[in-house]
């Protein structure tokens, strides 16, 4: 090939090559622009809605658990309470002689309000053993001093054991402490000539405990309300306290059967009487034989989500009709009511 033939091949190629670098340059070119701003708009769209899902859906979520863990903890006081009360009730009395404290009989009702419907929380007294000490020695009848083990007496000193206390061994023989030297009790009567302890005979502490509900936060130990067992509190969102009791003796001669206060000539719930100072005639403690107790507790936070319907009545007491009763803030507030009914099993048959 000539040189002149190939110099004209050259410039030819150079000519196709200019040709061919034009389409990949504007394709460079094309593949560098940015979005418009109405994909920018959709695409913010979309991410706002999605976050903002994930954000109810978990918030939704948080509350339920919440409202799960709380309903839960009102579930557990409501039972820490009952069984509280319940077995004190059950053992009231434990064989007492005399008064216990400001206890003049096993079991005091206090209703709120003793001449018609209640308008706050009812309390009671009762007089409960607490395990003291076992005796370190057989005390036989007619003695006038038992031995408890090695510091039992000093180590329920800060509780208020001391002289004037009751107690009682195996449930059985009450008596009242007169003197304490050391581990050595001096009782005010003497045990029962053919009486014989031995050694390991449980001895306890008769106690007088007043149940009551409180409103006050710093008897509450910060949360408000409580209920108190002997001024302690004890499970925390209870709200009312209701107690209603059934005897025999009150409506005519003991016999063994509860007294059919509503003559329906069975027994049924109107043989439980509510509304009674039980300190005159026939009403006494002393005839009492069962215990009705209701409980109604609460959620200790409320819950905007929640709104019943009606207020929790509890035997005689209508929280609608207690004085400066909201219903607004009442009905944000979960509750549960819980009734049972108890035997005394120390008082009559």
């Amino acid at each position: 090939m000539s040189e002149r033939a190939r110099g004209a091949r050259r410039e030819a190629g150079g000519k196709w090559a200019a040709v061919r670098l034009v389409p990949r340059a504007y394709c460079l070119v094309r593949d560098q622009r940015g979005v418009s701003m109405i994909e920018l708009l959709v695409g913010i769209t979309v991410a706002t809605t999605v976050i903002a899902a994930g954000y109810g859906i978990m918030s939704s979520t948080d509350r339920a658990a919440t409202v799960n863990d709380q309903t839960a903890g009102m579930q557990q006081n409501v039972r820490v309470a009952m069984e509280l009360l319940t077995r004190d009730i059950k053992l009231a009395g434990f064989g007492m002689g005399t008064g216990v404290g400001a206890c003049t009989n096993a079991i005091v009702p206090a209703d709120q309000n003793t001449g018609g419907a209640d308008t706050g929380p009812d309390s009671v007294s009762v007089v409960v053993p607490t395990p003291l000490s076992t005796l370190a020695a057989q005390a036989s009848g007619g003695a006038l001093s038992i031995t408890l083990q090695a510091g039992a007496a000093a180590a329920m000193t800060p509780e208020g054991f001391g002289n004037g206390a009751g107690i009682s061994l195996g449930g059985v023989n009450a008596s009242t402490v007169n003197n304490i030297a050391g581990d050595v009790l001096t009782l005010g009567s003497s045990l029962g000539q053919s009486s014989s302890f031995p050694s390991g005979t449980q001895v306890f502490w008769l106690r007088c405990i007043t149940y009551s509900v409180s409103t006050n936060a710093v008897t509450c130990a910060g949360t408000a309300p409580c209920l108190l067992r002997g001024g302690v509190p004890m499970a925390e969102g209870i709200e009312d306290l209701q107690l209603a009791y059934a005897c025999d003796g009150c409506a005519g001669v003991a016999d063994g059967v509860i007294d059919d206060q509503n003559a329906s000539g069975t027994f049924d719930t109107g043989d439980f009487v509510s509304d009674n100072a039980w300190n005159s005639g026939s009403m006494i403690p002393s005839n009492i034989r069962l215990v009705r107790i209701s409980i109604v507790a609460r959620q200790v936070r409320s819950d905007p989500q929640w709104s019943s319907t009606a207020a929790v009545v509890a035997e005689d007491h209508n929280p609608a009709t207690d004085p400066g009763f909201n219903q607004s803030t009442y009905q944000q507030i979960r509750r549960r009511l819980y009734t049972k009914t108890v035997q005394v099993r120390n008082l009559g048959l």
